[in-house]
């Protein structure tokens, strides 16, 4: 039995592959050796390889497939993101554009501009990748696959956190579905209602805060008392506190009036029959940590200018997924911001 799904199954909508899926393509992989110390696993954000020394190799891959502006700041963020759940620090970068037919010199130059400033500014260093144009394209697609180091005493998983551990949210829900949608959809959210000043202040989330949670993974990692770390992304926060859990093997609690919903997207989510909860979240961070390091861990977020919470505890699987008054964590089976683009 190949583990496959038959050939006659329903086509899959756009975006993350469901999780039963994905379990099952991933118990396909043979065991890695023992240089691997993380492999693919369901929840984990990144690879880890212990090349000998004090310090660990830690690599991400992921693309960007529809955000055009400053597609190198961009890049970078969504696999620095990844690795710094780990707590390690990005060091070298590889991309692969691939790039329409049609598309002018200008256009090939602006990416490659973006993408040297981007590394340029976060200290990265661009060592290579690759190029092509391809056939079948609409837009220019990047890959990036980031390599960074971590000391391994410091070394941080997804599947760390522990029964009875706190779990924090750094930053507010949902930054990048809210900011894409704010920029690419103005018109029907004007449509809707929603007021100009709400939509342009929402828009301006791409650049600032920004979709990278580097800053709040440092400061979290500083105290030494993280667990765990999960950055929220396709699916919402509701779809990583899943994740989160199932990489764990546990449960979890959740306080859904203490997840920082940032006003403007309430509102355009709202205009759009949305639920914020299972929008693309990316610019959010969920730590788990003993109860006792909870105060610490905010204190240094809020030294760095980014607004934490305590939103839930983690509980033995036994209890399940629920929020505070026992129902359980519903499930995306798809981003809302893929289920809006597909109703249009």
């Amino acid at each position: 039995m190949s583990g496959l799904r038959p050939k006659d199954d329903p086509k899959l909508a756009a975006g993350k592959v469901p999780s039963e899926m994905l379990r099952e393509l991933l118990a396909l992989i043979p065991a890695a050796g023992p240089s691997v110390i993380l492999g693919a696993a369901v929840g984990e954000d990144a690879a880890v390889i212990d090349t000998g020394g004090p310090e660990l190799l830690v690599a991400k891959t992921d693309p960007i497939t529809f955000a055009a502006e400053d597609s190198g700041r961009y890049l970078l963020a969504v696999n620095s993101n990844d690795l710094a759940t780990t707590g390690a620090e990005p060091r070298w970068l590889l991309v692969t554009v691939l790039l329409p037919e049609g598309i002018d010199r200008a256009g090939v130059h602006r990416i490659f501009a973006s993408v040297r400033e981007a590394c340029a500014a976060a200290a990265v260093a661009l060592v290579g990748g690759h190029t092509e144009i391809t056939v079948g394209l609409d837009r220019p697609v990047l890959v990036g696959c980031l390599l960074g180091t971590v000391r391994r005493e410091r070394l941080v998983h997804t599947s760390g956190a522990r029964t009875g551990d706190a779990i924090l949210l750094a930053g507010g829900i949902a930054i990048e579905g809210t900011a894409i949608l704010a920029n690419e959809h103005s018109a029907a959210l004007r449509t809707r209602g929603v007021p100009t000043e709400v939509i342009e202040r929402a828009a301006g989330w791409i650049r600032d805060p920004g979709i990278s949670i580097l800053r709040a993974a440092q400061a979290v990692h500083g105290t030494g008392a993280a667990h765990s770390m999960h950055d929220p992304t396709e699916g919402g926060i509701v779809t990583a506190l899943h994740e989160l859990a199932e990489a764990a093997g546990a449960g979890l609690c959740v306080d859904r009036s203490t997840i920082a919903v940032l006003p403007e997207c309430a509102r355009i989510c709202a205009a759009l029959e949305l639920d914020p909860l299972g929008l693309l979240a990316s610019g959010a961070l969920l730590v788990t940590l003993d109860s006792a390091e909870m105060p610490a861990a905010l204190e240094r977020l809020r030294g760095a200018g980014i607004p934490g919470a305590r939103i839930g505890e983690m509980l033995p699987v036994s209890e399940g997924r629920t929020w505070t008054d026992g129902t359980p964590l519903p499930c995306f089976a798809t981003d809302e911001l893929a289920r809006y683009l597909e109703a249009r």
